[in-house]
């Protein structure tokens, strides 16, 4: 019938009658017709499927069972990208972090699913762009983590820094910060924590210091993190030039400690030269060396004479010097008892 109605559709005689309307209808009784054939032949196959099938067997089951617990059936692909958000903040060590953005999962179960991700995560077909990015994101962490060490290194060296702290800045100082300024900046970044602009700028707006400083006030947080970022790279300069003065001067004593027993060698060997020396002066003013050798201990009793005597001699004097000391420490402390 759809043939013969083809035909008549087609006829000259009747091509003025036939509407577009019913060209539509044609058309779309023929697609029902093939859709309907198509879908006969699918069910016989799988009919005949169906039947080849064998069923599982106990193991088969148990083992489907182990797999799908052993799964992460309960994950779906929001959780999937919050992980790996979580690890470009965190960092994929810090599972406690991570499961503080994970909703709805313990931290026992995020342990798990990080174990496998770490194990697994090439068979993902964009793996190389999601590790770039958690890189990307844990050198972030890492260059937070030196700031910190380098403001709190620098900030050791003063007992009050809120107060005493210092900035060599060179050639940057710039026009409008003034030092109380930097000095608060680099103070409450230590406090709050490198990045934390906005608490930053409450707490310029809060504190009392700069109640009148509108400047300060009116900066916005950008532009407070560009300042502490010059005033950083500033700290981080003078801590370089203050480890190698510090690693100089342990070099230097080093090589004190090495020369000092060399010297003390040396101390014993003038010591033995003198005598040496003493006799080559004699020969030297003309006196003549005794020719008996029984005379040589009398010119060494004489010499050891000498010093007993000049030492008789001058011993008076410093104990009388003593004396008239403490005389007049005693007037001088009975006076000031008077007074008193």
């Amino acid at each position: 019938s759809l043939n013969i109605f083809c035909f008549f559709c087609a006829c000259p005689s009747t091509q003025s009658i036939v509407s577009q309307l019913s060209l539509i209808i044609v058309a779309q009784l023929y697609n029902i017709f093939t859709m309907q054939q198509t879908n006969q032949k699918k069910d016989t196959i799988d009919g005949e499927d169906e039947d080849q099938v064998e069923p599982f067997t106990a193991e088969e089951l148990e083992e489907k069972q182990r797999l799908l617990e052993a799964g992460f059936a309960t994950w779906t692909k929001r959780d999937f990208n919050t992980f790996i958000r979580a690890c470009e903040k965190y960092g994929r060590n810090d599972i406690k972090g991570i499961s503080s953005e994970m909703e709805g999962k313990t931290e026992e179960e995020v342990q798990r699913y990080a174990e496998v991700f770490k194990e697994r995560y090439t068979e993902l077909s964009d793996h190389e762009r999601i590790i770039k990015n958690i890189e990307r994101g844990e050198a972030r962490i890492t260059r937070k983590d030196e700031i910190m060490t380098a403001i709190g290194k620098k900030l050791d060296r003063y007992k009050n820094p809120w107060l005493e702290l210092k900035v060599q800045y060179g050639t940057n100082k710039g026009k409008f910060y003034n030092e109380e300024c930097d000095r608060f900046m680099l103070c409450m970044a230590h406090k709050l924590g490198y990045g934390k602009w906005d608490e930053l700028r409450s707490a310029f707006r809060k504190s009392p210091l700069f109640r009148f400083d509108w400047f300060v006030k009116a900066r916005s947080a950008q532009e407070l993190a560009r300042r502490c970022d010059t005033l950083v790279r500033l700290v981080e300069k003078e801590n370089q030039e203050y480890d190698e003065r510090e690693r100089q001067a342990r070099k230097e004593k080093r090589l004190a400690k090495k020369m000092t027993p060399t010297k003390q060698k040396m101390t014993p060997t003038k010591q033995k030269t003198t005598p040496t020396k003493q006799a080559a002066s004699r020969v030297s003013d003309g006196e003549t060396a005794p020719a008996n050798p029984s005379k040589k201990n009398k010119t060494p009793t004489k010499q050891k004479m000498t010093p007993t005597k000049r030492a008789g001699e001058t011993a008076p004097a410093t104990s009388s010097k003593k004396r008239r000391q403490s005389l007049m420490d005693d007037f001088l402390g009975s006076g000031k008892k008077g007074k008193a």
